[in-house]
This record gives structure tokens, sequence and C-alpha cells, in this order.
């Protein structure tokens, strides 16, 4: 039984509340200095893009794992106390590879969610060397009203092969896990 939460879902749930773009003036100055010791430190407005995305994806994605985490009986955590095993291993050994199924599912629609973002990085990155595959795909290769339909097609070829790839290498994960549960 969860606890009642209360304002706290309420918020969660609602991230107009808090545009992305007010977290950003806070959080993407202060981070840049952090990011400058990386080999290839990101500009602001990638730091934006990646706080937006996470942003965005994370209602949908604590309900996902909330649910995940809901599928561990009770009964399995309480004989893994009986036998001895302290918090951590019950949460290492025991919950977390039985969610894996709901933790995959939460990764695979936050990696899709944020690589099929386009109004932010429309909107907020201008350097051809910075865009994103769906924005540089219609920006670079759409002339008014001229399609350049050869590399059009082949860009967008291109965008969905991560996406295809993601899903073909974790699906095996993510039927394995399933199949292979715990009997009470």
């Amino acid at each position: 039984v969860l606890p009642d939460y209360g304002l706290f879902f309420f918020f969660l749930q609602n991230p107009a509340l808090f545009p992305p773009k007010g977290l950003s003036i806070l959080t993407a100055d202060a981070a840049t200095p952090w990011f400058a010791s990386f080999p290839f430190p990101p500009s602001p407005a990638m730091i934006y893009l990646i706080l937006a995305a996470s942003w965005r994806a994370l209602p949908f994605i604590t309900l996902l794992l909330l649910a995940a985490l809901q599928t561990v009986s009770n009964e399995v955590i309480e004989s893994s106390r009986i036998d001895g095993a302290n918090r951590w291993q019950i949460l290492t050994k025991i919950v977390l590879p039985l969610a894996v199924p709901g933790l995959i599912s939460a990764g695979i629609f936050a990696f899709t969610l944020s690589w099929n973002e386009f109004i932010y990085a429309l909107t907020f990155v201008s350097s051809s060397e910075s865009k994103t595959v769906p924005v540089g795909v219609v920006t670079e290769l759409v002339e008014g009203d001229v399609y350049h339909w050869g590399p059009l097609m082949a860009g967008a070829l291109l965008g969905s092969l991560p996406v295809a790839f993601v899903y073909s290498f974790f699906v095996e994960y993510y039927v394995s896990g399933m199949t292979g549960s715990v009997k009470e």
C-alpha cells in the first residue's frame, strides 16, 4: 500500500507548473563549470535540452517505476528479512532484479522521448553542429517549399536506427524478465 503523498504527486504530474526554462536559468549556468571538465563540454543550450527532456519525462517514468516496484510481493521481502538479509541486500538482490522489466520500460520510454524531442531543440539550438537529428533533418534538408527527398529520407532512416537498435537490444531482456518470475 502506497502512502498518500498528496501535493508531491500533484506537482510531479503537472510539470507545466514548473516550466523547464525556469529551471534551466538556475541550473544551466551553475552546471556549466562542472561540464567544462568533460572532453567535449556541452553548451548551455545542450544542458537545457537535457534538463527539459528529463523534466518532461519525469511524471510518466515515475509512475512506470512505481508500478514496477509494486509488482514485488511483500511475502518475498518478508521471507528475505527472515532469512537475514538487510535492507541493502533486499534492494539489490531481490527488489531490483524483480523490477527489471519496469526499469527497462522506463529507460526505453525516456530514451525515445528524449531522442524524438523537437520543439525545445528547434527553439534553443541554432548552430548546425549542435542540432539534434530530428531538427537537423528538417531544418537543413527543407528549404522553403523545396524538399530534398533523397537526403531527407536517408536522414529519417539514420535518425530512427538508434531507437530501433535500443528496442531490439533490450527486448530479450524485457521478455526474460517478464517470464522469469518468483513463485509465492
